[in-house]
């Protein structure tokens, strides 16, 4: 059955102009900016949260856990069922909840409340993320496709980058509810610019029954997933808690640590950026060549903890690697889901699943090795992680290969 959705805007753009087209794809990008830095905030303040709550830093590294898993539940149903909406009221209205996640988190006076508004943010993020991207495609010329994803995964890079330092640092001058109370005007600033730029357009295949059933039946697309899955909770296992890493580890004060993970987020929106080429000339190659330097990067952080320069360096190459790979991956979803009708939106809904629920399972995992045995063997199994990864990229490449 068709969906009742009529296609206003032809795909890639061309019935919208484009000065707005860039202004849409910039507040997209601006959008998963916001609920990124909120989905990570807990990260950079996290101390601070577990002693305000009256819980152990697994337990409140574990919002980012629940978090994850919440939109790894959500994101391809609740895709499914939204996904007929126009974009402008559906963009805005999901800016609207991650508001009012935010401002219940910032009032919040105990854990279970914290959780409440963590839940909300974790549905509303789950479906923009999985439709952003698709909407940004379908907003510019088709040349300009791998650009606009690097653009809108440019926002989950920044989150990194400029989101969760200042957020620690603002965290600890102001106490971590400061955070919540930023990200909370933050939304409406977000909320405004998408109100105001992005066109009010339905897509047509994004709620095309069977598409999802399709996707599970791509092997390709299988493959995709599984590698988004290993590398991601690599990141997350390690990246969750490199706070008390580097304060117990490295020996790092809390300066120290604001500018080494504003290293690593400074990195990662370079290559972001700086990857779009490869990926649309050889997505394969480029993610090997990334996940193996991902990989030694996470190998060699316990023996860059002994200096400052060379946790430094490591941090950088870390950030670099891992800065790289949404887009790599999502370039791969994209050119597989192609393939099939209506498939961008389902395929990318059930990527999204299949992130956050990597990002669930490296925080909860983490969270685990630092309550039993501190951070140190974190860094070790986050690699294991990782190096399957790499071992899955080289293996779907070899048969990729082999099918032509």
């Amino acid at each position: 059955m068709q969906s009742s959705s009529t296609n206003i805007a032809a795909p890639h753009g061309a019935h919208v102009s484009r000065a707005r087209s860039i202004a849409a794809v910039l507040a997209l990008s601006l959008g998963c900016f916001t609920f990124v830095s909120t989905e990570l905030m807990p990260v950079g303040v996290l101390p601070g949260m577990a002693a305000g709550l009256n819980v152990s830093l697994g337990v409140a590294g574990y919002l980012v856990t629940i978090f994850a898993f919440m939109v790894a539940l959500t994101a391809a149903p609740l895709t499914g069922l939204l996904g007929h909406i126009n974009r402008k009221t559906l963009m805005a209205g999901l800016l609207a909840a991650c508001f009012a996640g935010n401002l219940i988190t910032w009032l919040a006076t105990d854990y279970f409340v914290v959780f409440i508004g963590r839940i909300l943010v974790a549905a509303a993020i789950g479906v923009f993320w999985s439709t952003a991207v698709v909407t940004a495609v379908h907003l510019v010329a088709s040349r300009n496709a791998v650009r606009a994803t690097s653009v809108v995964f440019g926002g989950v890079s920044l989150a990194t980058v400029l989101g969760v330092p200042a957020g620690t640092m603002l965290g600890d001058f102001y106490g971590w509810r400061s955070v919540f109370a930023a990200l909370c005007i933050l939304c409406l600033v977000v909320f405004t610019l998408i109100a105001w730029s992005v066109p009010a357009v339905r897509i047509a295949k994004s709620a095309k029954r069977g598409a999802i059933s399709a996707v599970f039946k791509s092997g390709a697309l299988l493959g995709i997933f599984g590698i988004t899955a290993l590398v991601v909770t690599a990141n997350f296992l390690a990246y969750t808690y490199i706070t008390p890493f580097l304060e117990q580890m490295a020996g790092q004060s809390g300066g120290q640590i604001s500018m080494l993970l504003l290293v690593y987020g400074a990195a990662g929106v370079i290559t972001n950026f700086a990857v779009g080429p490869f990926a649309a000339r050889a997505p394969r190659t480029s993610l090997g060549i990334v996940a193996a330097l991902f990989t030694a990067s996470l190998v060699g952080l316990n023996a860059a903890a002994v200096s400052h320069t060379a946790i430094f360096i490591t941090i950088a190459l870390w950030g670099a690697a891992y800065g790289a790979l949404p887009v790599l991956l999502q370039t791969l979803v994209f050119k597989e889901a192609s393939r099939l009708e209506g498939g961008a939106d389902a395929a990318t809904s059930v990527n999204v699943s299949v992130f956050n629920a990597a990002i669930g399972l490296g925080s909860l995992t983490g969270g685990l090795l630092i309550n039993l045995t501190g951070p140190r063997p974190i860094p070790y199994v986050a690699a294991a992680f990782a190096l399957a990864g790499l071992l899955a990229v080289m293996v779907t490449r070899e048969n990729k290969s082999r099918g032509g």
